[in-house]
């Protein structure tokens, strides 16, 4: 098709919004820090590291020998 951005000009439109888009991420996410919700455990990864998702699916972790599989939990962001 005519008109078609050449590769140099792609690659930098892609650089560009993938920084714009871990800065946005990063500072959601920071909006968040220090304030406690509740998160629902999902999985285990490795023995005792369980990942989880908050209301606003932010993905959180905590270490714990308990199985916290389907659980909802209060935690304190950090």
């Amino acid at each position: 098709m005519p008109g078609q951005v050449d590769s140099r000009t792609k690659k930098q439109r892609s650089e560009t919004m993938l920084t714009l888009a871990e800065e946005s991420t990063q500072s959601f996410r920071q909006r968040f820090s220090g304030r406690t919700m509740t998160v629902l455990w999902e999985q285990r990864t490795g023995d005792y590291i369980w990942s989880g998702v908050t209301g606003n699916y932010l993905r959180v972790f905590t270490e714990s020998v308990e199985d916290l599989r389907n659980r909802l939990t209060p935690v304190k962001l950090v």
